[in-house]
Parts: structure tokens; C-alpha cells; sequence
């Protein structure tokens, strides 16, 4: 999670607040749409993230599980 995903959550949603007070379908619309790209950025930055550990931890593993090696 990167704080300019999180900024964009808050713009978004806040643009998406000022269309429907005003009624501006249009405006709602793209500040609903900037939120949501935002989280799935954020949950797609999370996900690396988490594959990047998992990774990790086998490659660990695999290191320190072999047979016959004298380290």
C-alpha cells in the first residue's frame, strides 16, 4: 500500500461526494472510478508484496532442507 494510492482514495471519494451533492452524475462517476482504481492498485501492491515474502520463505527453506550439503 503506497500513501499516493491512499491520497487518490480520498480524492476520489471525496470527488465522488461533491458530484452528488451537486448532482453532477459525471463528476461522481470519475471520482468513483479514480477510488476504485486506486484500491485495486493498492490490493495488486499487496499482493506483490505478499508473493515477494512467500518466494522468500521457499527459497529459504530450499536452502537450508538440502541433503548432503555441508553449510
Amino acid at each position: 500500500m503506497t500513501m499516493k494510492d491512499k491520497v487518490q482514495q480520498a480524492v476520489g471519494g471525496a470527488r465522488e461526494k461533491v458530484g452528488s451533492v451537486t448532482g453532477n452524475r459525471r463528476l461522481q462517476a470519475s471520482g468513483r472510478l479514480q477510488r476504485r482504481r486506486a484500491q485495486v492498485r493498492e490490493v495488486a501492491h499487496d499482493l506483490r508484496a505478499k508473493a515477494r515474502g512467500v518466494v522468500r520463505e521457499a527459497q529459504v527453506r530450499r536452502r537450508t532442507n538440502r541433503p548432503g550439503d555441508p553449510w
